[in-house]
């Protein structure tokens, strides 16, 4: 596996290109994949990396990217909606860099989504509700979301959910979820992914925090493990999911 740090240019009234890394797999085997980050974090986060490295070790050519907001210094994330359409210009910049580049992004389309802010942001741009669709039909096909740690609602809140685009959701979904996270009642999440079109795939952490951490105290078994550790664990399950999209 290769990696290659370059720029891509993103439609945002601050900023006219975000930095992004390229992961090339040794054989290209699966579709390609855009992460974006969480909303206090940015591309390098450990876990983002991580998660990029599995799905490249998958054969998934992969981008991760920094989202405008980010690009443009701004350390509080704005309201995911107003993220949508320079993320959509970053999709289309990602797509247009791998065409470029000779790659294609496979028969299934992107695989698109990130860590918590930046997979809940990709779900506003692949939903096809009125007022969060691309009219333009020049949005890359989605064949999946990819969610680390889906922000249900915020911490305390269960009842400020942020599902009501699911019904709108035209592709399968894979959450990469932790029993401890805050920002995500697996009860509520259980619930509401019925309201997603397509099938959707939980993968839940025992012990796992928002970012899928595991501290002794939480670990069923005693023992701690990184977010990247236990992402690496996910290959499996990830490699399950990404097969299932070609069905």
């Amino acid at each position: 596996m290769k990696t290659e740090r370059l720029t891509l240019p993103v439609v945002d009234a601050n900023v006219d290109h975000v930095t992004a890394v390229l992961h090339l797999p040794d054989e290209l085997t699966g579709p390609a994949v855009l992460l974006t980050h969480g909303a206090g974090g940015d591309l390098d986060g450990e876990g983002l990396v991580a998660l990029a490295d599995v799905l490249a070790g998958l054969g998934c050519v992969t981008v991760r990217a920094n989202l405008a907001y980010r690009e443009a210094g701004r350390r509080a994330a704005p309201r995911a909606e107003t993220s949508v359409a320079s993320f959509r210009s970053l999709w289309q910049a990602a797509d247009g860099l791998l065409h470029a580049e000779g790659i294609h992004p496979g028969p299934v389309g992107w695989v698109v989504g990130g860590k918590s802010y930046g997979g809940r942001v990709a779900s506003l741009a692949v939903a096809t509700e009125p007022g969060t669709s691309d009219a333009t039909g020049a949005q890359p096909p989605a064949a999946g979301l990819l969610f680390y740690g889906y922000p249900l609602h915020p911490p305390g809140k269960p009842d400020k959910l942020r599902v009501a685009h699911w019904p709108h959701v035209p592709v399968p979904c894979l959450f990469l979820q932790g029993d401890r996270d805050p920002f995500c009642d697996l009860d509520l999440l259980r619930q509401h992914v019925r309201k997603l079109p397509r099938r959707a795939t939980l993968q839940v952490v025992p012990g796992g925090d928002h970012s899928l951490k595991v501290t002794g105290a939480a670990s069923p078994d005693g023992t701690p493990r990184s977010a990247v550790r236990v992402l690496q664990d996910l290959t499996d399950p990830i490699a399950q999911w990404l097969a299932s999209l070609h069905v």
